[in-house]
């Protein structure tokens, strides 16, 4: 059952599926072990209905180079980004080890992507987002569950900009969208579809340097998708040069 008072629904994904990917193979090294590896993940996906969220467990992978993570990491999301995905997953890769890090980390912003990654069991936005867009992440993640207006008043912006900047969240696959204006980040999806208690605002703290401002960044395009009725101009293309406005 929902929340008639917030919109929020009780289902929020109708399925998450759990992969070890070092049941495909231990060590993922050379191209054709990557994309053997991500069509088996993409096969596990087929013939889902509605939302989904794929669990991508690292633990056990020994060796990762460059051309695997770029196969199964940088390929994978790059397909379900498209608007003719084969399905509405969304992906965390959890029990990543610090020798995993630099390959995926590389791929991702060679391609300008974004991933929530669990590392020592603690959530964590990968991928060259810009300032305002990870500290709109981190609100989320510390709070679990946000309502645009609750991120406005966090920020001191209007909602309409807080609602602008949450939907880039979903847009890039990394927060879901539970109603019109409200969101779940994708581990506090899990904990809830596991039967635990949504996470509590103030779960992790967060360091002073985590908290990005919410103000100019340096100029530049961030390279990622704007929703329709954005209010802020600034370009959404890499390469532009118009800095972006402070509210």
């Amino acid at each position: 059952m929902g929340d008639p008072a917030t919109g929020m629904t009780g289902k929020v994904v109708d399925s998450v599926v759990h992969t070890s990917v070092a049941t495909f193979y231990s060590n993922l090294v050379t191209r054709p072990t990557g994309r053997a590896v991500r069509s088996a993940i993409e096969e596990q996906l087929q013939g889902g209905r509605g939302r989904c969220v794929s669990v991508l467990d690292f633990s056990q992978v020994g060796v990762l180079d460059f051309s695997c993570a770029d196969e199964v990491i940088a390929k994978l999301l790059r397909r379900y980004l498209r608007s003719d995905r084969p399905s509405d997953a969304f992906f965390i890769v959890q029990g990543v080890l610090e020798h995993h890090r630099d390959p995926i980390d590389a791929v991702l912003r060679r391609h300008n992507l974004l991933l929530v990654a669990v590392e020592s069991g603690r959530p964590a936005l990968w991928g060259p987002a810009p300032g305002r867009l990870r500290a709109a992440w981190d609100c989320l993640d510390r709070m679990g569950r946000l309502g645009a207006s609750e991120f406005a008043s966090t920020y001191g912006v209007n909602q309409a900009t807080a609602s602008s900047w949450l939907r880039r969240l979903v847009n890039w696959r990394v927060a879901v969208p539970e109603s019109f204006d409200s969101f779940s980040s994708l581990p506090a999806v899990l904990s809830r579809r596991d039967g635990g208690e949504a996470p509590e605002a103030g779960r992790y703290p967060a360091a002073a340097e985590e908290m990005a401002p919410y103000g100019p960044e340096p100029s530049g395009g961030d390279g990622h998708p704007r929703p329709s009725g954005d209010t802020d101009p600034y370009p959404s293309a890499p390469g532009g040069s118009k800095p972006l406005p402070a509210y």
